[in-house]
C-alpha cells in the first residue's frame, strides 16, 4: 500500500469514527432527554464536532432514528441467517416479530413512543418502504412458506407480510399506549400463534 492509499483508508476510517461518534452521541441525549430536547448544536458540542461535520453525515435529527432503523435491520438480518433451515414458516414469522418485541422492550417506551412520533411528525417514507431488509425478509419466509403449502395461498405473500407487519406494529403501540405495563414479547408471541393459526393451511 503507497502512503496515497494510506492516507485515503485513514481518511475512511476516520470518517466512520466522526459518524459513529455523532450518532451515538445523538442517540444517547436522544434517550436521557428526549428527540425534541435536543438540538444539533448539543449535538455537535458533547460529540466534539463541528456543526458541518454533522449535516456532513446527516440531513437532520430525524436521520438518526432512521439510523437507529438501519441498523435495527442488519441485526435482524444477521439474526435471522442464524435460524435453523428445516424451521417451519410459522416459527420464523413468530421469530420476527419477536425479535421487534424484544428490541422494543430492551429499548424502553420512551424511545419506542419517539421513534412512533418521529415517523408521524417527519414523514414515514423510510419506515414504511417495502424495500427494508425486515419486510423484504419476511415476504420471503411466507413466500416460502406458500411453496412448501404451509400458508394458505389464496393471498398474496405481499398482503400477508404487509398484515403481520400492522399486526405488530398495532401491538407495539398499544404498549406504549400503556406505558409498558404488559409484557409486550409475551403478548407478541400470544396474539400471533392467534393470527397466524388463520393463514395456515391446514
Amino acid at each position: 500500500m503507497n502512503m496515497r492509499e494510506l492516507k485515503l483508508t485513514m481518511r475512511r476510517k476516520q470518517a466512520i469514527e466522526t459518524r459513529e461518534r455523532i450518532y451515538n452521541t445523538a442517540f444517547k441525549l436522544m434517550t436521557e432527554k428526549g428527540f425534541d430536547n435536543i438540538t444539533v448544536d448539543q449535538i455537535c458540542s458533547e460529540s466534539g464536532v463541528a456543526k458541518g461535520s454533522f449535516y456532513h453525515y446527516f440531513k437532520s435529527k430525524d436521520d438518526i432514528v432512521i439510523e437507529t432503523y438501519k441498523i435495527v435491520d442488519q441485526q435482524y438480518s444477521d439474526e435471522v441467517r442464524e435460524l435453523p433451515e428445516d424451521m417451519s414458516s410459522f416459527d420464523k414469522i413468530l421469530a420476527t416479530v419477536g425479535f421487534q418485541a424484544k428490541y422494543a422492550e430492551k429499548k424502553g417506551v420512551a424511545f419506542v413512543r419517539q421513534i412512533y412520533k418521529s415517523q408521524l411528525d417527519s414523514g414515514t417514507d423510510f419506515f414504511i418502504s417495502e424495500e427494508r431488509p425486515y419486510f423484504k425478509i419476511l415476504r420471503i419466509t411466507i413466500e416460502e412458506g406458500i411453496k412448501k403449502g404451509e400458508i394458505k395461498s389464496e393471498f398474496s405473500a405481499i398482503e400477508l407480510t404487509r398484515w403481520i407487519i400492522s399486526f405488530s406494529r398495532g401491538i407495539t403501540y398499544d404498549w406504549c399506549l400503556h406505558d409498558g405495563d404488559y409484557d409486550i414479547v409475551k403478548v407478541m408471541d400470544t396474539a400471533f400463534r392467534i393470527i397466524i393459526d388463520n393463514f395456515r393451511n391446514k
